[in-house]
């Protein structure tokens, strides 16, 4: 048997399996997802606004369960930081932080509706010139 014929037959024999796995993993629930205590300090940051003083957050994490000295993970200056310090009392999600917590409470991201009347968001005083007989010289078409 030729190679080539070996390497046909070894992808004859993984796509069967292949196949035998998905037939076994149909009806099968997804796993519950994994219940990180940061992921649910930060999605509790979310819902109060995106920033908590940190009494606040130490209070949230108290309520969760989890050790204050296990926030620091959270902090760290290395990799995806997750939150913030502003000067002052005051911690910040930062916007990997958010999306985290928005996936973590089920939510999609929201962003304003846009604008498709450029005339809507142009100054009052333009706006109301937009089709005067003086610009339509300009148009072209």
């Amino acid at each position: 048997m030729s190679e080539t014929e070996q390497a046909e037959k070894l992808i004859e024999e993984a796509e069967a399996l292949l196949e035998r796995a998905k037939a076994l993993l149909k009806g099968v629930p997804a796993p519950e997802p994994v219940n990180d205590p940061g992921v649910r300090v930060m999605a509790e940051i979310l819902m109060r606004g995106g920033s908590v003083s940190r009494r606040e957050l130490y209070e949230i994490a108290a309520g969760i369960g989890m050790d204050k000295r296990g926030l620091g993970g959270l902090f760290r200056q290395t990799g995806q930081t997750c939150l913030y310090e502003l000067p002052g009392d005051r911690v910040l999600l930062t916007p990997y932080g958010a999306e985290k917590a928005q996936r973590f409470i089920g939510r999609s991201p929201q962003y304003p509706e846009p604008q498709p009347n450029f005339a809507r968001a142009a100054e009052p005083s333009f706006a109301e010139d937009w089709n005067s007989a003086e610009d339509s010289i300009y148009d072209d078409a």
